[in-house]
């Protein structure tokens, strides 16, 4: 069954948030903010939004008008000329008398950001991306997909996988596994043999040949409907697998076991990270896991929040995060297993 697209939902809650803040209306140049808020896919430069607290605009080009249809009944756009979008919201701010009205900095230019400022708006950090932390049933649903469509091709995938193949080859297909079971585009698509399964966001190569006994790590995602997937798995390529990749890959997944069990709502970002890094640092590995244990996924791959050492964002129902811990040893192998977990209302549930 179709789960109803919630845009209108996301947009009303918006408008009430600035109510709530006596914020007079937020404006956001952003096509990552436009797509969430509109459930529109808009290039950079295509619209401004200007939201209040009664209503939702977008100051658009007239070649862009049609392509709103689907928001219209929440969205009201205007199409003014060629290159005067962000003067058309600000003579827009100026008709309707609100004040005050913010922008996220984060999210604009210089130019446009001094523009703002100079027109009396405000800064308001991280206003839309507080509420995209916690998806809404529709955004489950996509990254639900997202995940299901790259799990599903890595397990038709990884059975081809050769010895002589390059790790370009290897990409390749994963890519055309993911994009013909739906995927919109592929954001990252790592594939990593031997020595080079060490370098944590490695670039594949058209050259590096895949050998008869050596380790392997792939780490994939892609895009469905604007929502991002993202797995790591790693393993050893032929019959002769080493006692120490063996215990080491046995380390790196009880560390992800650890991270994910400490997931479910009112924990704080950093004990997840601790549960994982602790159990490596025991095993005396500590220097060799040196990035953060996980992130949120979304709209974009790397999202809010971080799981990091000492962060303390509280994860909430709803919330989708990868746990992603890793050893590597430098010119010689590495081993990083990750899942996308949904935290749900007593725990969480894995994705991937």
């Amino acid at each position: 069954m179709a789960i109803k697209d919630l845009t209108s939902v996301r947009m009303a809650d918006l408008r009430r948030l600035l109510k709530d803040g006596a914020v007079g209306g937020y404006l956001t140049v952003c096509p990552l903010e436009q797509r969430y808020l509109s459930g529109v896919e808009l290039s950079a430069g295509e619209a401004v939004f200007l939201i209040t607290p009664k209503k939702a605009y977008c100051i658009t080009k007239k070649l862009i008008v049609s392509k709103m249809a689907p928001a219209k009944k929440f969205l009201q756009t205007v199409d003014v000329p060629y290159g005067s979008m962000l003067n058309g919201a600000l003579a827009k701010i100026k008709e309707l008398g609100i004040k005050p009205v913010v922008f996220d900095p984060a999210l604009t230019d210089y130019a446009t950001g001094a523009l703002l400022l100079k027109a009396g708006l405000s800064r308001a950090d991280g206003l839309v991306q507080e509420m995209r932390r916690q998806k809404y049933a529709d955004e489950v649903a996509k990254l639900r997909k997202a995940c299901q469509i790259a799990k599903d091709a890595f397990a038709e995938v990884k059975p081809q996988i050769k010895t002589g193949m390059t790790e370009e080859d290897v990409r390749i297909l994963m890519a055309l596994a993911m994009l013909k079971r739906g995927a919109d585009s592929i954001p990252f698509n790592i594939v990593c043999f031997g020595e080079n399964t060490a370098d944590c966001h490695h670039t594949p190569s058209k050259t590096r040949k895949l050998k008869k006994n050596e380790a392997v790590l792939m780490d994939f995602g892609c895009f469905y409907e604007g929502y991002t997937s993202d797995i790591t798995r790693s393993w050893w390529h032929g019959d002769k697998e080493p006692a120490e990749y063996t215990r080491i890959w046995n380390i790196v997944e009880a560390a992800r076991r650890a991270g994910v069990k400490t997931l479910r709502p009112g924990v704080q970002a950093g004990e997840v990270d601790a549960a994982a890094r602790q159990l490596i640092t025991k095993a005396g590995y500590g220097k060799e896991f040196f990035h953060t244990v996980g992130h949120g996924i979304g709209l974009e791959e790397h999202d809010a929040p971080i799981l990091r050492a000492g962060a303390t964002d509280v994860l909430e129902e709803n919330y989708v995060v990868t746990v992603e811990p890793g050893i590597y040893f430098t010119h010689k192998w590495g081993i990083r297993l990750e899942d996308s977990l949904l935290i749900t209302k007593t725990g969480s549930k894995k994705l991937t």
